[in-house]
């Protein structure tokens, strides 16, 4: 079992986020012309419930499709449970003084305890999932085995029975109501590589899997996607949610690009990186060095031109371009999609870009993308906690508000679990909370060391 402890930039942290309410609507709750009776989620982690590195039962339960569900009062919404501590490798935090410690629980692999389910998920959202598994209808086992992901023959169970891909199960259960939010790891899994993987399949020369998804093959499985749903659906109210900017989240953002000298606090030190083309360089303004990188920076690689970091810790500038190039190209081709079958598009960049650039206040307390302080996104630095899956599940239902005349109340943030205190070897604490006005001790890079 590892166990990190952390880099003085996760230092003076405000650990307790105080549970509060988004402003209601006001009148009596009603559905306008929204037809929720039966309702599908489509997507990868971020729809599953997937946080700090794994997906088990008690982070699910606080998937924004599953709270929309509750807030629609759907009379059944059945996900794949997986039994803690889930299938992953599950990050808890087990100290706070006087050094931050997060340790990992080791690769484990849960299959979901209604795995007997007579019918296809509700919450079709697949780790790892990219935009061709919409329409993908090949073996889930076979892609389980060739992409070392499980979720696929756990979540698309029975394809003879239940329908060979995501939209086809989708559209065996007839929804009348669809959330579809993909496309996210289509740049993000070279992003957070440090731009050394990809998903594109090699067009125009490129070497497959190296680069984002190629933007043409993005747009053909999204409208081919959305033209199954409308032929098998033609009556069904469907949402599709835009790609997020990569960059926005802790992953991206808690490495500073120069590390203080622990003997000299005045001093700042270089980061110094390989880049993929195995050039050894110093990190400058425009380059992110990821979350991952600070497991070795704590045992000194990366700090001396000798010993640079490899180049999987750090997205270069180059390598930013690229992958922001791949997700503006991904929302014109959503948008486009969007207008063309008449669906209704989810725009959550507005959402998470306020998140990252000033923060959102409700009741007095400030939700960020900052690492763990935020209070949005989870110890994996990439996916939701309960309250930042409830943010998202608002922003969606503010979309229904407006789109259907509808006047669906807001998840209240008061009911959502927070951050998880600091625990032992037992079970994830979900319920629990932090003390008011604990903070991480400030720590100096010399005094951290990660051990076994």
């Amino acid at each position: 079992m590892k166990a990190y402890r952390y880099l003085p930039v996760l230092v003076t942290v405000l650990l307790l986020i105080t549970a509060c309410s988004e402003d209601t609507p006001v009148g009596d709750p009603n559905l306008g012309s929204l037809n929720p009776q039966v309702y599908v989620a489509i997507g990868n982690s971020l729809t599953a419930g997937y946080q700090s590195g794994a997906l088990f039962e008690e982070a699910q339960m606080y998937s924004y499709p599953n709270l929309i569900a509750r807030q629609l009062g759907v009379n059944e919404f059945v996900q794949p449970i997986f039994p803690y501590p889930g299938t992953g490798d599950l990050m808890i935090l087990r100290q706070i003084t006087p050094i931050p410690v997060i340790t990992n629980n080791g690769q484990m692999t849960t299959a979901p305890t209604n795995a007997s389910h007579p019918q296809p998920f509700h919450n079709l959202g697949i780790p790892g999932a990219i935009m061709a598994d919409a329409i993908d209808t090949s073996s889930v086992l076979q892609r389980a085995l060739s992409r070392s992901n499980p979720f696929y023959p756990f979540i698309l169970r029975d394809q003879a029975a239940f329908g060979r891909s995501i939209v086809e199960q989708a559209i065996r259960l007839q929804p009348t109501l669809i959330t579809f939010w993909l496309g996210a790891n289509d740049a993000l899994g070279y992003a957070a590589s440090g731009g050394t993987r990809g998903t594109n399949v090699g067009l125009g020369g490129h070497p497959p899997q190296t680069l984002p998804t190629e933007s043409s093959l993005f747009e053909t499985f999204l409208k081919n996607a959305l033209d199954m749903i409308k032929a098998g659906l033609p009556n069904a109210q469907v949402l599709v949610a835009t790609v997020p900017d990569v960059t926005i989240n802790p992953l991206f953002n808690t490495v500073p690009r120069k590390i203080q000298n622990p003997s000299n606090p005045e001093q700042l030190l270089d980061i110094y990186f390989m880049t993929n083309d195995q050039q050894k360089r110093v990190v400058q303004s425009g380059d992110y060095v990821l979350l991952t990188a600070q497991a070795e920076l704590v045992k000194g690689i990366g700090l001396h031109p000798d010993n640079p970091l490899p180049s999987q810790y750090v997205l270069d500038a180059g390598e930013l371009k690229i992958a922001q190039d791949a997700v503006s190209a991904f929302n014109a081709a959503i948008q486009r999609q969007v207008a063309d079958h008449g669906y209704v598009l989810v725009d959550v960049n507005p959402l998470l870009n306020r998140l990252h650039t000033e923060g959102i206040s409700i009741a007095g307390e400030t939700y960020s993308t900052a690492y763990i302080s935020g209070g949005v996104f989870s110890l994996d630095g990439v996916h939701l906690m309960q309250r930042g899956s409830a943010l998202v599940a608002n922003h969606f239902i503010e979309t229904m508000n407006n789109s259907f005349d509808a006047n669906i109340r807001y998840v209240s943030l008061n009911d959502i679990p927070g951050i998880p205190a600091p625990t032992g070897m037992g079970k994830f604490p979900a319920q629990s909370l932090w003390t008011p006005g604990m903070r991480i001790p400030s720590v100096d890079i010399g005094r951290i060391a990660t051990h076994w």
